[in-house]
């Protein structure tokens, strides 16, 4: 464990994808510690001392992602992050994460002092009991599968120059749409005809030659834009959806949508 200006480190070793501002394609980093309040990378050849950037990670099923400042690199490439407007869904999942990498160490400490003198068992060979990501409640728990509703105001937003179309179920109506911004479980949506709050539609998108269909309903609509809420995703949609994300920008904290 390390600290960063006081605040506690846990060793993590996740493979994470920093992005420079309002850059679509980032660069694969492995964040070799983290804490609340910060992280160290590993292959950070990109990041600049003193820039922004944009650190995004999947958790457990959990898409996070965070703004932050690099406040130093070294010639190994490695760079520390100050994480900087996290939203209260990332701090949540930051606080989740960190006690579960504190859990794997007491655990690891509790196991080496039964049995000092044997090897950790298969299940944790070749980790590190710090390194491992799955809290141990995993083993009985199963992982979500499908996205909590009407969560998407908490969650990060993703600008998106995604354009398609929506398809109003009550009526069949089908109506030209471009994709403002999107987030795991919804977007917010600009066109003219747009369905009215309330009503039950369904998404349909193309990314890099796959198609995304998703419904949700209509939660607000103010002039030529919509928000639409999605329903529970099945697994193969939500990781779509975050990967498409992935490539995406933050979009600045605001109250609506």
């Amino acid at each position: 464990m390390s600290h960063a200006r006081g605040v506690p480190r846990l060793k993590f070793g996740l493979t994470a994808t920093l992005h420079k501002p309002r850059k679509r394609v980032g660069t694969n980093v492995t964040i070799r510690d983290i804490g609340t309040a910060g992280c160290r990378l590993e292959h950070a050849d990109a990041a600049s001392v003193g820039k922004t950037c944009e650190l995004y990670f999947d958790w457990q099923g959990t898409y996070v992602g965070l703004e932050a400042q690099v406040v130093w690199k070294d010639a190994k490439g490695q760079a520390g992050l100050k994480f900087v407007k996290v939203d209260d869904h990332s701090q949540r999942c930051l606080r989740e994460l960190c006690a579960s990498l504190r859990l794997q160490v007491r655990a690891a400490g509790r196991m080496g002092e039964a049995d000092a003198a044997g090897s950790l068992p298969d299940s944790m060979e070749g980790q590190g009991a710090a390194h491992s990501m799955v809290p141990p409640r995993a083993a009985t728990e199963p992982a979500p599968r499908t996205v909590p509703e009407r969560r998407h105001r908490k969650l990060p937003r993703y600008v998106c120059e995604l354009r398609g179309h929506i398809l109003n179920l009550a009526t069949g109506a089908t109506t030209e749409v471009s994709l403002v911004d999107l987030s795991i479980a919804g977007a917010r949506l600009e066109g003219k005809g747009l369905p009215d709050a309330g009503q039950t539609c369904q998404l349909h998108a193309e990314w890099e030659g796959r198609q995304l269909v998703v419904g949700g309903e209509v939660v607000w609509k103010s002039g030529e834009e919509v928000g639409m809420e999605f329903s529970s995703l099945d697994e193969e949609t939500a990781k779509l959806v975050r990967r498409i994300c992935t490539n995406l920008n933050l979009v600045p904290p605001v109250p609506h949508a």
